[in-house]
């Protein structure tokens, strides 16, 4: 929660914001029009939390920008003003790219993983591979490198767990409670006291959204259970890469000082020299899937930017561990034709300890399911008329 008396109003939060770029100025006065209710920041905020980390009096003011953009999504939403395509990240929306996937494009063999993950056996130890990796992209977990890692532990996935931490992000109106309760439920029936999660929003939902599963679960990240395998040898580098990367710090993790680090070491372990952004770690540039539900234009204005720091580092390898910053420059046209390799630091792990892979699979996979999705839907649109 805000706290408006403890605001001096000096505008270094939203002077520091990468996405909106106001000077102080600007910045003091639109933090004044935020404190009375209105301002074109709630529009144009990424929701990124930059801000947040910049305020000199360690307050939260972006948790007064999400107030005031809930209502206004709230509103969008009632009158029936979001597109539903704009909602087809959404998992517990119809439609939505998990459950078409899982209805038309899994493979038998993938399904029947999806179904072994919705029922996971009794664990003090619980895997959360999180809704993408579930029902997208399977070989995060399916592959010798990560399977063998964490072999003999329980994994959990599907919607079962789902976390809905994009609507958090989002500030679509959701019951957070009812979410809370039904995990916390979940995981108590399960006997667990310790996730191991694979997705960055994930880790950002049990370690801050949802305070009761924070207090009485221990969540750590895969980034840190691999960095330390790596630490330890339990999990050897066979393969020095030899690249030069850019490394993209996803906004879930700006406030979380291991999670900026752990991937880090990942990549620096697989032989891989890190060609650092202008806007890194803790005052990176959101890739601006987050603006989405209301503009695609908005999105694919903060894409291009970060683009315009991406293209000048002599490198066509752009690593990330969140799984929405893959999907949406993996969508981008100029990424595509460029022949950028968009990858996640689980690749390259996989790839140091031996494994080959298609350097374009994730480029590859999500414009397929957009595409079928489309074609399908245009089939539909042109059937009914």
């Amino acid at each position: 929660m805000f706290d408006v008396d403890q605001c001096v109003k000096c505008g270094t939060c939203l002077a520091s914001c990468p996405v909106i770029e106001l000077d102080i100025n600007q910045a003091q006065e639109e933090i004044e029009n935020l404190i009375a209710g209105s301002s074109f920041v709630v529009d144009e905020c990424a929701i990124c939390g930059t801000c947040d980390l910049n305020c000199p009096n360690n307050l939260t003011p972006m948790d007064l920008i999400k107030e005031l953009k809930y209502t206004v999504i709230k509103e969008l939403e009632a009158n029936g003003k979001i597109p539903r395509s704009n909602k087809f990240l959404f998992p517990f929306h119809k439609p939505n790219i998990f459950e078409f996937r899982e209805r038309l494009m899994m493979s038998p063999g993938e399904a029947k993983n999806l179904e072994k993950w919705k029922s996971p056996q009794k664990s003090e130890e619980l895997v959360l591979l999180g809704c993408a990796v579930s029902y997208l992209m399977q070989d995060y977990f399916k592959n010798p490198t990560i399977e063998g890692l964490l072999k003999g532990k329980t994994i959990a996935g599907g919607f079962e767990h789902c976390c809905g931490e994009i609507y958090h992000k989002t500030c679509f109106p959701i019951s957070k409670n009812e979410i809370e309760d039904r995990l916390y439920s979940k995981f108590s029936s399960l006997g667990v006291k310790k996730l191991i999660i694979f997705c960055n929003e994930c880790y950002e939902a049990y370690n801050n959204e949802y305070k009761k599963i924070s207090k009485d679960f221990k969540a750590i990240s895969i980034w840190e259970v691999i960095a330390k395998a790596i630490e330890t040898g339990d999990l050897k580098i066979t393969n020095k890469l030899n690249l030069k990367v850019v490394y993209q710090d996803p906004c879930s993790v700006k406030k979380y000082p291991e999670l900026l680090d752990y991937p880090r070491k990942i990549i620096e372990a697989t032989g891989c020299e890190i060609l650092e952004l202008e806007h890194n770690r803790e005052n990176a540039l959101c890739c601006g899937a987050s603006l989405g539900l209301l503009s695609r234009k908005a999105m694919e204005k903060i894409r291009k930017k970060r683009f315009n720091e991406i293209k000048i580092k002599e490198t066509k390898y752009l690593i990330n561990t969140c799984i929405g910053c893959i999907f949406n420059f993996s969508l981008d046209f100029k990424i595509q034709m460029k022949k950028y390799k968009v990858l996640s630091v689980l690749d390259l792990l996989r790839m140091s300890c031996g494994e080959e892979i298609d350097l374009f699979k994730n480029v590859k996979l999500f414009n397929n399911i957009i595409n079928t999705a489309m074609s399908m839907a245009s089939k539909r649109k042109k059937n009914r008329s």
